[in-house]
C-alpha cells in the first residue's frame, strides 16, 4: 500500500520521496507467528520494491548457514528457504549447480567428513545487510545516511580477539528477542561513521560499518 508521509525522504537512498514502509530486518527472517516489536521505516517504492528481490536470497541462504538444530531455526527454513526453494526454480537451479562438496573440521582440526555447501549470495547478502543498517540507523539516531554514506559488510565466524571488552561499551539492541541482537555505536567526531554487530538466532555474525566521504579521507590520512 502507498502512502504519503510528510516530505519524508526514503530512509534507505535519501534522495525519493518516501511512499511505503520499508521492514529492516526483512520480516521473511522471522518465522510467524512474527515479533511484535519488527521495525519499519520511510521508504520509496523502487528501494522497496528493489529491496524484495533479495530477501528472499538473502532468507534461503541465512537458513543454510543457521542449519535446524534449534526450533526456531527448523522453523524458519521449514516454512521460509523451503517454500522458496520449492516455488522459486530460478533459486533452486541456482543453489544445486553451485553447491560443492567440503572438508569439515572441528574447531580442533578434526577432519569429520564431507558436507555440501552452497557460496554467500554476496550480492543479495550485503544488499540486505546494507539496508538493515540504514533503517536501524535511522531508527535510532533519527538522520538518513544517503549516498554520503557508504556500509562495508563482513561475516564473521566469532568475535576478534579483544573485541569482547569493547562491544560491552556499546548500545544494545534486539528484534524478535534472541532472532536478532545487535551492538551499535558511532564515533563521537563523525557521527555518520558507526559500527553494527549483528547476530542472527545465535548463530551468524556479521559486522557492518557504515563510512561517510570524512571518514574515509581520514583512513587514507593515517594510511599515508
Amino acid at each position: 500500500m502507498l502512502l504519503k508521509l510528510a516530505s519524508q525522504l526514503c530512509v534507505i537512498c535519501g534522495q525519493v520521496e518516501a511512499t511505503t514502509f520499508d521492514h529492516v530486518p526483512p520480516k521473511g527472517i522471522f518465522p510467524k507467528p512474527r515479533p511484535n516489536d519488527l521495525v519499519t521505516v520511510p521508504c520509496c517504492f523502487s528501494c522497496n520494491n528493489f529491496g524484495s528481490k533479495h530477501d528472499e536470497e538473502f532468507r534461503v541462504f541465512l537458513s543454510l548457514q543457521l542449519g535446524m538444530e534449534l526450533p526456531a531455526t527448523r522453523k524458519l527454513w521449514k516454512e521460509g528457504a523451503l517454500r522458496s526453494i520449492q516455488h522459486n526454480q530460478r533459486l533452486r537451479n541456482h543453489i544445486i549447480n553451485s553447491s560443492r562438496l567440503i572438508d569439515v573440521k572441528s574447531p580442533a582440526g578434526i577432519y569429520l567428513g564431507k558436507q555440501r555447501a552452497v557460496p554467500m549470495p554476496i550480492k543479495a547478502h550485503n544488499a540486505v545487510l546494507d539496508r538493515t543498517v540504514r533503517g536501524l540507523y535511522f531508527h535510532h539516531f533519527g538522520r538518513i545516511l544517503g549516498s554520503r554514506v557508504s556500509c562495508r559488510v563482513r561475516p564473521l565466524n566469532g568475535l576478534p580477539a579483544g573485541f569482547e571488552s569493547i562491544i560491552k561499551l556499546m548500545e544494545f539492541g534486539s528484534v524478535g528477542g534472541d532472532s536478532l541482537v545487535y551492538r551499535y555505536g558511532r564515533a563521537f567526531d563523525s557521527p555518520l561513521d558507526s559500527l553494527w554487530v549483528i547476530l542472527f538466532y545465535k548463530r551468524y555474525l556479521v559486522f557492518v560499518e557504515t563510512i561517510s566521504k570524512s571518514g574515509r579521507n581520514a583512513k587514507k590520512a593515517r594510511s599515508a
